[in-house]
């Protein structure tokens, strides 16, 4: 593999203005094909197979309004006098605007006192197809009425309002630019990895447009994409420019070192980034379309960073010859590290370069990694319990999703949740419909009957509205209005209780067929999936991970031991959304208004992602062990070499990470907040804990059994070089031995 990169990166390095100009060009067309033949991006949400599913089915067949857009618009005043006075203005002005069915408006539905109006707005369009913000804008200002507080809620405002991230992709690109300033001290060797990366994302986000035209894809899918493109591009182009600048200082000649850099740090690169592609693809087996569509997606964008940073990034590192470290910053820690200084013996494994030259010290980094390997079993036992701690809060973990209540305050959403509560009951913002298939038109009245009758006496069931019955006569609709809110776990608890204890009765007395529908109905549902698929998914992802990089490092124990501080890593990740999110610990400072569930698809997309992108530093640190134990088989050596040389950069690429998906928690939607949040922890507590101290502490108590693969199976696995040491060639190196020749 070293040696197809190293003709790959030579090639490239050869012809920089030919490479760079068929990116261009690339990119080019893919956006402009993407503009005219690119797909729409998908809002649904459904889930196939599931009750909901069956019920939504029926009724789209049944009511020919069931599939169109609708708004709930709220008018509250002083007394019920002065809102009976303005509704006719605020609803003929409501009545006027584009699509809107007139006779929609006919029915009102007042609160309790009195003092609020209740208009259910019918559009003649169906969801996610015409309307706009702008459609919410004018609707929002035609009920706006003086003297009255009004609101627009209902299914047009959460079906338009998609939220941003342009905020957190801003932040993120201006820290990640700042650290790679403060890794490389120079402005040419840190924009070449944003470079990079924005290229290949601009192509890769072109490519999933072009697929959604063919395929549904999220409109969730574009940010989530960018947001692993950004980190992983950068991290990706990160470890080969750090070598690019190794051999650099080395005395090779640019061209040279772009080739060797491609063929060592761009084989872990690649392993890394497959690793990371079948993780995410592996959302395939959550049998949720949302799931699966967001996975294609960040997966494509990924792949496209990967195949830049093997033939993009060494043209660019050739094109600037010598130059790289030019707009120099002079940052102390990078006194010794300017391509045009001396080698750094400790870097290329080598001695001194001259006895009468002086010896540097050694780097905190190396310090560190002989404390770790000094004291192995106090850093597992210590850095275990920490992760088992923070991992405490996964067993009060609840599923489901955040309602109204959980946007920002001051913003129209928690406006009109507010409204709708105080004056119809929280339940109000996500009522349950239960749909009946009736064994006869005539028998319409007597189940109608009986399901109020049997939900009205549910202790969580605050009220139950009248029948509405279909056009043919075949199918009757009652709507349940829950006590509590649509994320409460009361609610989460309703759903089920009327599946299995309070409607099952009726269903067998009246011999209708009757289906529970809603938002909290459906959010059940996709949490059942998401907690039915896991193990499988889980599994598969691990056994798939577990045999590549068996593979890779020829070891039983090292991917073993991978997979299981992976595991550990998420866990406690995990725990600490549930603490912030749903516990409530420190939810101000992440500008979370109230305690929100766990959002159904997090954990299963946070598993995906992270044990991929972890991947990212285990290749790479695990590499370079491998590298120095097949040159001197001195396992404990080797693991203190391997950590030395790996250690900053692994910490420049994690804060990259870090800086990216903690940008995201800036964001108003309080689910970009949690998936931002989740994923920086994760990759801070798998790049320290796990990979600068777990990791080597494991390694160094392990010894030679890290490398142990039995003869038979090494015998059946094809081998694989991940990465071959920099080539080494300035006349002043002092010959040594030759390396020894690996073995496997």
């Amino acid at each position: 593999m070293t040696r197809l990169l190293h003709r790959l990166g030579r090639a490239c390095a050869a012809h920089p203005l030919v490479v760079i100009a068929a990116w261009l060009v690339l990119a080019a067309i893919a956006t402009t094909t993407a503009v005219f033949f690119g797909g729409g991006y998908s809002q649904g949400r459904s889930l196939p197979g599931t009750e909901v599913a069956a019920a939504d089915d029926r009724l789209a067949a049944h009511f020919p309004s069931a599939g169109a857009e609708s708004a709930d618009v709220l008018l509250r005043g002083a007394d019920h006098a002065r809102v009976r006075v303005a509704l006719p203005a605020a609803r003929s002005r409501i009545e006027r605007l584009p699509h809107v069915v007139p006779s929609s408006l006919s029915d009102v539905r007042w609160s309790a006192d009195g003092r609020t109006a209740w208009l259910h707005v019918q559009y003649d369009v169906a969801r996610f197809t015409v309307l706009s913000t702008s459609d919410l804008d004018r609707i929002e200002r035609a009920a706006r009425t003086s003297g009255l507080q009004t609101a627009v809620a209902g299914q047009l405002r959460t079906d338009v309002s998609t939220p941003g991230s342009g905020l957190g992709e801003k932040v993120g690109i201006a820290v990640a630019v700042l650290v790679l300033l403060i890794a490389f001290g120079s402005v040419i060797a840190a924009l070449m990895p944003v470079a990079t990366a924005a290229l290949a994302i601009v192509t890769g986000l072109s490519l999933v447009k072009l697929l959604a035209s063919v395929y549904s894809i999220s409109d969730s899918a574009p940010a989530l994409a960018t947001m692993l493109g950004l980190g992983a591009g950068i991290d990706y182009a990160l470890f080969i420019v750090t070598r690019h600048r190794e051999g650099m200082r080395s005395g090779l000649e640019p061209a040279d070192a772009a080739a060797a850099a491609t063929s060592s740090a761009g084989s872990s690169v690649l392993w890394a980034g497959v690793t990371v592609v079948m993780a995410i693809c592996g959302l395939v087996f959550a049998g949720i379309p949302l799931v699966t569509s967001l996975g294609f997606a960040a997966a494509i964008v990924v792949a496209i960073t990967v195949v830049a940073a093997l033939t993009l990034l060494p043209a660019l590192l050739s094109l600037t010859d010598r130059h790289i470290d030019h707009l120099h910053i002079p940052l102390p820690h990078l006194r010794h590290e300017r391509v045009h200084a001396r080698p750094d013996p400790v870097s290329l494994g080598g001695g001194p370069l001259d006895p009468s030259l002086p010896v540097r010290a050694p780097t905190g980094w190396a310090r560190w990694a002989r404390a770790v390997e000094r004291r192995p079993v106090l850093y597992v036992v210590g850095c275990t319990a920490l992760l088992v701690v923070l991992a405490i809060p996964v067993s009060g973990m609840r599923l489901g999703m955040p309602d109204g209540s959980s946007a920002p305050a001051g913003s129209e959403t928690r406006r009109a949740y507010t409204l709708m509560t105080d004056s119809f009951g929280a339940g109000a913002n996500g009522p349950l419909v239960v749909v009946a298939e009736l064994p006869a038109p005539a028998a319409a009245a007597a189940v109608a009957a009986r399901v109020r009758a049997a939900a009205s006496a549910d202790r969580d069931v605050a009220a139950v509205g009248p029948g509405a019955r279909s056009p043919d006569g075949t199918t009757e609709v009652v709507t349940i209005v829950p006590r509590s809110s649509p994320q409460s776990a009361q609610t989460a608890a309703l759903v089920p209780r009327l599946r299995e204890q309070v409607l099952p009765p009726v269903a067998q007395a009246t011999g209708a067929r009757l289906l529970l529908t809603g938002m909290p109905a459906g959010r059940y549902d996709v949490g059942q999936r998401v907690i039915d698929r896991l193990p499988w998914f889980v599994g598969a992802v691990l056994a798939v991970s577990f045999l590549l990089l068996m593979l890779v490092f020829r070891s039983v124990l090292v991917p073993l031991k991978a997979v299981l501080l992976n595991l550990l890593s998420i866990a406690a990740a995990l725990g600490v959304v549930t603490a912030v999110f749903t516990w409530g610990w420190l939810r101000q400072l992440f500008g979370v208004a109230e305690t929100v569930p766990l959002v159904d698809v997090v954990p299963m997309m946070m598993f995906a992602i992270v044990f991929g992108l972890s991947m990212d530093y285990e290749v790479f640190l695990l590499s370079r062990v491998r590298e120095e134990w097949v040159i001197g088989r001195d396992s404990r050596g080797s693991v203190v070499r391997g950590l030395t040389s790996t250690a900053r950069v692994i910490s420049a690429a994690a804060s990259i990470m870090v800086a990216v998906f903690l940008a995201f928690t800036l964001a108003s939607d309080v689910i970009v907040k949690m998936v931002g949040l989740g994923l920086a922890v994760a990759v801070f507590l798998d790049a320290t804990v796990i990979r600068l101290v777990l990791v080597p502490a494991t390694m160094a108590l392990l010894g030679d059994l890290n490398w142990w693969l039995p003869r038979w199976l090494d015998r059946l696995l094809p081998h694989v070089d991940v990465e071959a040491a920099v080539p080494v060639t300035p006349a002043e190196l002092v010959p040594g031995p030759a390396p020894m020749t690996p073995t496997g």
